[in-house]
């Protein structure tokens, strides 16, 4: 497990991801072919999103975990073409095929790992998982500005060394010691007959994965453009930076909180408190008030933290063995589709109206349509 903590802190870093739209932009790119490109990326993930869980459950998630680092590798030295277009809309197709190998393999990972131990409690284990991924998130979020405005080289320079650490990290993983990395021969078939077989049988999964993805689309819009709805309201790279550096290091705070809540908070009631109250702050954002905007970014991605990892607890809970990764890659595969769109419509939106407000409308929406799936998710659960 120490490794797996290890492993997650170093392949969260990432020190490009929250200033590559100021980057691009800077070498001539506009907000629409910024947008373009999102949309390029998340179509692609959504594509790739499903078959890689499959991928996962059958060549053995260490395996996938390896590739998945490798690419993103090949991901991040296009990034020292910025003006050869083609190559960009290749490395970010690669990106998300590395992530879409990772998500989801990391947390079943987790849960198989915990299960070995002699007493699991599957929801503090990934507790602390995403605590050591936050945390490295916060680091990378704060540093990767200041690094930005030294050197945009360097930058990336940096990433592809925390994603060589990230896979060698991975090569070190006793996979023997791992209950889900069996010696068992399951093939592609198989895994499919059984994913199958169980949507048929969890129906409750199907309004989680419908709750989890939309939520999740909708924190995501605003963590991907909230840099550029930043820079609108004039802030520095710095700042901008150090505002999201500081709001996943709370989020990494608030993440070990999760499993004494749910002690006395029925999981899908603090789901939806939370939901409920990052669907009020998108709406602040109307406001165009500087203060307010940065505060809602803030609570909206630390509060996501918390019921996300709720989420992925429920669904690992109710998913069978050799269809976790594809069980939770297909949320992810719904997330990805419903930002596809997303994007297309902040691209075209934007040419008619101010960023702020069409994160604003999107996130309300999406997280509407979250919490009916999760009022259905509990009458369905109750009868």
């Amino acid at each position: 497990m120490k490794k797996l903590l290890l492993y997650n802190g170093f392949s969260n870093i990432m020190l490009e991801v929250i200033v590559w739209m100021i980057y691009l932009k800077e070498q001539g790119w506009s907000v629409t072919e910024i947008a373009l490109l999102e949309g390029l990326f998340t179509v692609a993930q959504a594509g790739f999103e499903f078959p890689a869980g499959i991928i996962s459950d059958r060549i053995g998630h260490k395996a996938a975990l390896l590739s998945g680092e490798i690419i993103c590798v090949l991901y991040l030295i296009t990034y020292f073409f910025p003006t050869v277009h083609w190559l960009i809309y290749i490395g970010f197709v690669l990106f998300a095929l590395g992530l879409a190998l990772i998500s989801g393999t990391d947390v079943s990972l987790v849960y198989e790992t915990a299960g070995t131990e002699t007493d699991p409690q599957y929801l503090k284990a990934l507790g602390y998982f995403n605590f050591m991924g936050i945390l490295a998130m916060a680091f990378g979020n704060a540093v990767g500005g200041w690094i930005a405005s030294y050197s945009w080289p360097l930058l990336f320079l940096l990433a592809i060394g925390t994603r060589i650490i990230s896979g060698l990290l991975v090569l070190g993983l006793d996979a023997q010691q791992i209950s889900g990395e069996t010696t068992e021969v399951v093939t592609f078939k198989g895994i499919i007959t059984r994913f199958l077989s169980f949507l048929r049988h969890e129906r409750n999964f199907r309004w989680l994965v419908v709750a989890m993805s939309f939520s999740a689309a909708a924190v995501t819009l605003s963590y991907q453009y909230g840099p550029l709805m930043l820079r609108e309201l004039h802030f520095s790279t710095q700042l901008i930076s150090l505002v999201f550096g500081g709001l996943a290091l709370v989020a990494a705070g608030l993440v070990l909180l999760v499993d004494r809540l749910t002690r006395v908070i029925a999981p899908h009631v603090l789901i939806m408190l939370l939901q409920m109250v990052s669907l009020l702050f998108f709406a602040s954002f109307l406001t165009h008030n500087r203060m307010i905007v940065v505060l809602g970014l803030v609570v909206i991605n630390v509060v996501f933290e918390m019921w996300h990892l709720l989420f992925e607890n429920q669904i690992q809970d109710l998913a069978y063995e050799h269809t976790r990764a594809s069980a939770f890659s297909l949320a992810t595969f719904t997330e990805s589709a419903i930002l596809t769109v997303g994007s297309t419509l902040v691209s075209l939106l934007t040419t008619t109206m101010n960023l702020l407000n069409v994160v604003s409308y999107l996130g309300m929406g999406l997280l509407a349509i979250a919490l009916l799936s999760m009022v259905s998710a509990w009458r369905h659960s109750s009868n």
